[in-house]
């Protein structure tokens, strides 16, 4: 027999070559990346998870419900204080403190009276005011309602009261008090959540009441503590300024520092000795020199003596007498030696007068001399008393300063506290309250919480950001096969066309292979026809030989064989199908093969002619070679180099010949069966078979001997493939399905 001269359609010689058709069967295919987002492929995912989606929204929404009917309906009740801008006190007290209360306030001082409203403190006073001890439903609804209360009365677990009740109830007040400044005004706004409308509005006016008041409260008492404070340090101050003052007269007298002027008496005293020792000094030397030049001194006194003058009148007088008388009279004239004799007298006279002169002013000022000395050194003696003294004095200032200073530091501490004390006192009973309410709560009429609309709506956002990410998360975690992208991009070989569910496209549930021939026109038909000349788009020239195989068993290959076989014969081609499943032998199954007539066992150990084994199709003109009797426990088809002849001889006769061979992961015989077709294809399961499961069987093929192979998705819901993105044609099934005959 002659292969049959196909035509081109079916032979593929003459189309073009595959992008790709250099590259080792099986190694991965380049996808161009992706320059945008992929929303298709999002929008895909959300389709084909819609139900897990929805049943988490539901259950979000479901729990939303719940959530709204189980929790206790909350008023809340909502008072607005002031705070006063002018804080200034009706006493002023000093500077420091009058610019201090007259500062504009911040928002940090703002916050500060928050935490005020909502202290310990605070809360106590209120559960005070309000009698809550004595609220027993409030005690109960504190102490025996809630969450866990409620789950403490499940387990059995009584709630008792605490031993501090007043503290614990504050303690629960304050966990449904809340206190935020309005907007940037000096205001707050003090809120408070409780079951009874009326206790909430009265528990937040108590709270803005109470911190209006506390503020003026605060600060008597605050004055009081500051006043016995005061009292207690003045008296101690008092007396140490006291003894401050006592320690420093006592030096003075001890010291001689009578009084404040005592150093500049000695001062001066000591510059007015100074200065007449000084003059003594001078007047000392001044009376030395004269003594010491008393010979001239006491010429000068005889000179001017009076009496000096008479004797030299005299002595003048017989001067001219004797003159007189020598001119007359010879020298023994009895008158003229009498003048001699007087002038002699007078002489002589002259001489003791000088004598007696000279002594008296010599001896006076040798006697002046001697007092002024006398005198300087009595000077030099006071001065050097009063510099001792003078030194002494400043000697002791030292000690009389330091004292000086601690006693006045004690006094200005002492007027310091006295002046303070005497402030607080005058302020004290008259303090001015800081804050003021604005608006007092009133009675809510609806309940703050719970908002139903608002949690029906917090229900489906969670639900919506919980069901997302679920359905991207189960998607991303499915490995089932879905569309070409996935095929070639997480398996990296090429995708040959899927094949359709026959109910998907109006066929019913009968065999896919009779539906073929029974329906020419119709999807499934097209498909397998889609199918098979994908497979001559290859990188051989040579496609007669296909084998179809799987990973696993039980994924339609020998259906989809059979149908390619009744596929190629209607075609008018000359073709064979070979059942290589010596395990199996599900084609033999399916044609049901006659056991008595010899097979392919019989052909490839007997001899037998391949007219004899192989059987005619019963809806085409295809050809069989079934497997009639089973293979014995460890024989194998490729003994002896048989099944290679039967191939080759084939090819000789057959335009195309098939080979249902067994699932790759099981069966090894199989993967050497594969290397002697030129086309290979993997059935997988559509949205079943995972892709690893495929890797797995391709990473034992040999894929450098392989002509070609690809993946073909069977039995593929065309309804639901058009939720699963478009990857692959069937995508777009419904805007082509009008020209198939049935549908």
């Amino acid at each position: 027999m002659t292969t049959t001269n196909l035509p081109d359609r079916y032979r593929g010689t003459n189309l073009p070559v595959p992008l790709e058709g250099n590259r080792l069967p099986g190694s991965p295919i380049n996808h161009a990346e992706a320059d945008r987002l992929d929303l298709a492929g999002l929008y895909a995912i959300f389709r084909r998870r819609l139900w897990l989606f929805a049943m988490v929204v539901g259950i979000c929404l479901l729990m939303a419900i719940n959530i709204t009917m189980l929790t206790p309906k909350m008023y809340q009740g909502q008072a607005d204080v002031i705070i006063n801008k002018d804080r200034t006190e009706l006493v002023p007290g000093n500077v420091a403190d009058q610019q201090a209360n007259n500062a504009p306030l911040h928002g940090e001082d703002i916050d500060t009276e928050t935490k005020v409203i909502q202290s310990q403190d605070l809360a106590e006073q209120v559960i005070d005011q309000t009698r809550l001890t004595e609220d027993q439903a409030f005690i109960n609804q504190t102490f025996r309602g809630g969450f866990r209360n409620s789950i403490k009365s499940l387990l059995g677990m009584s709630s008792e009261k605490p031993a501090d009740l007043r503290r614990a109830l504050a303690d629960a007040v304050l966990k449904n008090l809340d206190a935020n400044r309005l907007d940037t005004a000096y205001a707050i706004r003090i809120s408070y959540l409780d079951r009874d409308p009326q206790r909430a509005a009265r528990i937040a006016n108590a709270f803005a009441e109470t911190y209006a008041a506390s503020a003026a409260t605060r600060k008597r008492a605050e004055n009081e503590k500051s006043l016995a404070v005061l009292r207690t340090r003045i008296e101690d101050l008092r007396k140490q300024a006291q003894v401050d003052f006592a320690a420093v007269q006592d030096f003075r007298v001890r010291n001689n520092l009578l009084s404040q002027q005592a150093t500049q008496l000695a001062e001066q005293e000591a510059a007015a000795y100074s200065l007449q020792l000084a003059a003594a000094r001078a007047q000392a030397a001044a009376d030395r020199g004269h003594a010491n030049a008393a010979g001239g001194t006491a010429d000068a006194a005889v000179v001017n003596s009076p009496g000096m003058q008479a004797l030299r009148a005299q002595r003048a007088t017989i001067g001219v007498k004797i003159a007189d008388l020598s001119s007359r009279y010879l020298e023994t004239h009895p008158d003229l030696i009498t003048a001699r004799q007087q002038m002699a007298e007078i002489d002589s006279q002259i001489a003791a007068e000088m004598n007696r002169t000279r002594a008296g002013v010599t001896a006076g000022l040798a006697a002046n001399a001697s007092a002024t000395s006398q005198q300087a050194g009595s000077l030099q003696g006071n001065l050097s008393t009063a510099r001792g003294a003078l030194a002494a004095n400043n000697k002791a200032l030292v000690g009389l300063d330091d004292l000086t200073r601690k006693a006045q530091a004690s006094q200005s501490l002492y007027d310091g506290y006295l002046s303070r004390y005497k402030e607080v006192l005058a302020q004290t009973g008259i303090e001015r309250a800081e804050a003021h309410v604005l608006s007092p709560a009133e009675v809510p009429k609806v309940p703050s919480s719970p908002i139903v609309i608002l949690n029906l709506a917090l229900g489906l956002i969670i639900g919506v950001l919980l069901g997302t990410p679920a359905a991207i998360a189960t998607e991303t975690a499915f490995r089932g096969l879905t569309t070409a992208d996935d095929v070639e991009s997480r398996l990296g070989v090429r995708y040959l066309g899927g094949i359709p569910q026959l109910a998907s496209v109006g066929l019913g549930h009968g065999p896919p292979a009779d539906s073929l021939a029974e329906h020419p026109g119709s999807a499934y038909a097209e498909a397998v026809r889609g199918l098979l000349g994908a497979t001559r788009q290859g990188n051989r020239e040579r496609n007669q030989v296909i084998a179809i195989s799987s990973s696993l068993p039980n994924e339609g290959k020998t259906s989809l064989a059979l149908s390619l076989v009744r596929s190629a014969a209607l075609a008018g081609e000359s073709v064979i199908i070979i059942d290589c499943d010596i395990v199996q032998r599900g084609l033999s199954s399916l044609v049901s093969a006659d056991a008595t007539k010899p097979g392919l066992r019989e052909m490839m150990r007997d001899g037998i002619k391949l007219g004899e084994a192989m059987v005619k199709d019963s809806a085409s003109d295809a050809m069989v070679l079934p497997i009639t009797a089973p293979f014995l426990e460890g024989e194998r088809l490729l003994e002896r180099g048989n099944f290679h002849r039967m191939i080759g001889a084939l090819r000789e006769h057959f335009g195309v010949i098939i080979l249902d061979t067994a699932p790759i992961l099981p069966i090894a015989e199989t993967r050497e069966i594969v290397s002697l077709a030129d086309n290979v294809i993997i059935t997988a399961l559509w949205r079943k078979t995972s892709d690893s499961a495929i890797r797995a069987a391709m990473r034992l093929l040999p894929l450098a001997t392989i002509g070609d192979i690809g993946v073909t998705l069977n039995a593929m819901d065309m309804r639901k493939q058009a939720k699963f993105g478009g990857g692959d044609a069937a995508y777009y099934y419904n805007s082509y399905k009008k020209y198939y005959a049935a549908t």
